[in-house]
């Protein structure tokens, strides 16, 4: 699933992007800002994988962000179509896709009658974040890029499950993380709180802060903390 990784010469700086919806919005966000950063993106919805990869996205909502241009998608971002779960081999999972919007679709069943109907159930691939990880080791990455500057993540219940799936990798290559600490709306996800998400990034050499860019929590990595204003980071929505 992840080989073969291509990272044009020009690039400088890594980002991952978790949790994509249709418009990737988030990316376009630091894509535009920065001309020498790489996003690897994750999004297991059969309906926004296949909007993403027609390219030319127009919004579906005026309250949705800015989708990622063309010229982005097509040089400067990597679609990965799977789910990212704590999980010790990769292996495929129950996943419901909603009718309303897309983006708030997940592996775990929704109780929250606000965010409207399941469309359909379906079966996608699940890997753990080490198992990216993993091949950029493989691949040699990390004798260019040190560090993966940014992690946003934004999988509707999951966010806390993918932390603990990335092993040490986190401690040791990551500078920032912003998380979604949704537990209310989904079945089972309970533990996707932010206390959880932020005794274990604590466990892991990460401090919460309050940066002026991001509206759910967000980390720095103590092993990193002398790049805290050279990284730009980006989230909202």
């Amino acid at each position: 699933m992840f080989e073969n990784l291509t990272i044009p010469n020009n690039i400088t700086s890594l980002k991952i992007d978790i949790g994509l919806s249709y418009n990737v919005p988030q990316s376009q966000i630091w894509l535009e800002n920065d001309p020498n950063t790489f996003v690897f993106g994750f999004e297991p919805n059969p309906d926004c994988i296949s909007i993403i990869q027609a390219g030319n996205i127009e919004k579906k909502d005026p309250s949705h962000g800015t989708p990622i241009k063309e010229e982005y998608r097509k040089t400067r971002f990597a679609l990965f179509p799977v789910a990212l779960a704590n999980v010790d081999e990769p292996t495929e999972m129950d996943f419901y896709q909603m009718a309303n919007d897309c983006g708030t679709s997940s592996l775990f069943q929704p109780i929250d009658s606000s965010i409207g109907p399941v469309k359909t159930k379906v079966q996608v691939p699940v890997y753990a974040l080490k198992h990216f990880f993993e091949e950029l080791t493989n691949q040699n990455v990390w004798d260019r890029f040190p560090h993966i500057d940014y992690i946003k993540i934004d999988a509707q219940g999951a966010d806390y499950q993918i932390l603990r799936s990335a092993g040490d990798y986190l401690k040791e290559r990551v500078v920032y993380i912003t998380a979604e600490p949704e537990h209310m709306q989904y079945e089972n996800c309970g533990e996707n709180n932010a206390f959880n998400i932020t005794q274990y990034l604590e466990s892991q050499n990460f401090e919460r802060i309050h940066h002026p860019n991001t509206s759910d929590p967000t980390f720095i990595n103590n092993k990193f903390a002398h790049l805290r204003n050279k990284i730009f980071i980006w989230q909202r929505g």
